[in-house]
């Protein structure tokens, strides 16, 4: 069965409807009624029939029909304009983490350490161990000179040295002759001296307490004796008064003058005078004896004095005996000198054999460090000259690095911030690194000529501080990069890592 408007129907007047907004745009603003659903009636408008249901349902079936394209197309649109967003908002943050805090530069070159060598000896070469680019350990041979001279001064030296020696070895064996000789006197010197000395303070000391001790006794004998000698003399004269007392008395006695008794007392007088008067003589005579006895003690002082003497006179030449051995320790002293320079001669002809023996070594040039040989410049039969360059050794653990930044971007470079590193001999590969540190000076204030820019003739360039960016041990492999690549840059100035 057809539901479309027949002609009749179309033709036929319609009332007057309500100007409506339309349904597509009803459904674009949300307020379109749901398929199948009755339009209300306009307000004032009375409903009409079946026929005007019929003209209301064929005419929201064509509007629905046109909606529908048309929100479908709204919606691919509005889809499409969130991936488009999507895409971009991801491009902006590829953009961001790929540029954004990243500091780049294609004005960078590999740098590594290069050790020139050269010999520090002259000569001529002989032999050639290595050859460009070869591999080489610490202490391997590189060039051979000619050994011939080094070997005769190294046995001229030899021979130096041993004559030194010789002549040292004397020299300490007549030092050490004439020390047990000088040890000798001295020793012997010193016994007498030791054998003299000792018994001489003592002898001294006795002979002093002596000579005092045998004035005092003589000069009390010479008192004695003059004392005994006055004693002797006043008895004596009362012996002699008593006798001429006794004589008188008797020729009295016989004329009766005096009596017995009288005489009797005078006898005894006198034979008391005569007793003290002898008395008087025997003291004076042990006056005289302790006199002498006094003076022969005197006699005894001055022998020991002469015997003090000749022990004095010993001393001294024991004393001089030592001295004399002194002597011997001067000579002993310039021995040791003699042994000395020759010890000096000795050690300096010694130091001349090891200089010899280094210039021997040093005819064969070894490699201070490990590496690879470069620019080898010296040939078999070349006369060379000390510190004259033969060829070069490229450090095999020492390559770094150096990007020229440019000074309006080196704010925001520091030690320690992340590098990626791509070298154009291997485009292929990323390497990885850090910062290590920034040049304290621009490349135009090191360079041959810098520039003057109080001339007058100012321009103003961008100048360029060399940064020092160490590689990851870990990327560079077993052989390492060669010196003086092209290399690009990016440092991540956003952290320290990535």
């Amino acid at each position: 069965m057809n539901d479309g408007p027949s002609k009749t129907d179309l033709g036929a007047p319609r009332p007057p409807v309500e100007e409506r907004r339309s349904p597509a745009a009803e459904i674009a603003d949300g307020r379109a009624a749901p398929p199948g659903a009755v339009a209300p009636a306009s307000p004032g408008t009375a409903p009409h029939g079946t026929h005007d249901d019929g003209v209301a349902r064929v005419a929201r079936t064509v509007v629905e029909t046109a909606a529908r394209p048309r929100l479908h197309v709204r919606r691919i649109a509005l889809l499409g304009t969130a991936a488009v967003g999507v895409i971009v908002l991801f491009a902006l943050i590829v953009y961001w983490r790929a540029n954004i805090g990243i500091i780049k530069t294609d004005n960078a070159q590999t740098h590594g350490d290069i050790s020139p060598v050269s010999s520090m000896v002259p000569g001529t070469i002989v032999k050639m161990y290595v050859v460009e680019n070869q591999h080489v350990a610490i202490g391997d041979a590189l060039v051979g000179l000619d050994p011939q001279d080094y070997q005769v001064a190294l046995a001229r030296a030899k021979a130096a040295l041993t004559a030194a020696q010789a002549q040292v070895q004397a020299l300490q064996a007549a030092l050490g002759v004439q020390q047990q000789q000088f040890q000798a006197d001295v020793q012997a010197a010193n016994a007498r001296v030791q054998a003299t000395q000792p018994t001489l303070p003592q002898a001294e000391a006795q002979l002093d307490m002596q000579d005092r001790t045998t004035a005092a006794q003589l000069a009390r004998a010479n008192a004695r004796v003059t004392t005994a000698a006055a004693a002797v003399a006043a008895a004596k004269s009362a012996a002699d008064t008593a006798a001429k007392t006794l004589a008188r008395d008797r020729q009295l006695i016989a004329q009766g003058a005096i009596a017995q008794q009288q005489l009797d007392t005078d006898a005894s007088a006198y034979e008391s005078a005569r007793a003290q008067y002898q008395a008087a003589q025997d003291a004076l005579a042990q006056a005289k004896s302790d006199v002498q006895a006094a003076q022969a003690a005197r006699q005894q002082v001055a022998i020991a004095r002469s015997a003090i003497a000749v022990n004095q006179g010993q001393l001294s030449a024991a004393q001089a005996q030592v001295q004399q051995a002194a002597v011997g320790g001067t000579l002993v002293r310039q021995r040791a000198q003699e042994l000395a320079a020759a010890q000096a001669q000795a050690a300096n002809a010694a130091e001349v054999v090891r200089a010899a023996q280094l210039n021997l070594d040093r005819t064969v040039v070894r490699s201070p460090v490990e590496g690879w040989v470069t620019n080898r410049s010296a040939e078999v039969g070349q006369v060379i000259q000390p510190n004259q360059p033969l060829l070069s050794v490229t450090q095999s653990q020492r390559v770094w690095v150096v990007a020229n930044i440019k000074e309006t971007q080196l704010g925001a470079v520091h030690p320690g911030q992340p590098v990626r590193i791509r070298i154009d001999t291997y485009r292929a590969r990323t390497f990885r690194g850090q910062v290590e540190s920034v040049g304290a000076a621009t490349g135009s204030t090191t360079a041959l000529l810098p520039p003057d820019n109080a001339t007058g003739n100012f321009v103003k360039v961008v100048q360029l501080v060399p940064v020092r960016i160490i590689l990851d041990p870990r990327d560079v492999g077993p052989r390492p990069l060669q010196v003086g690549l092209s290399a690009e840059v990016a440092i991540n100035t956003r952290g320290s890592g990535r």
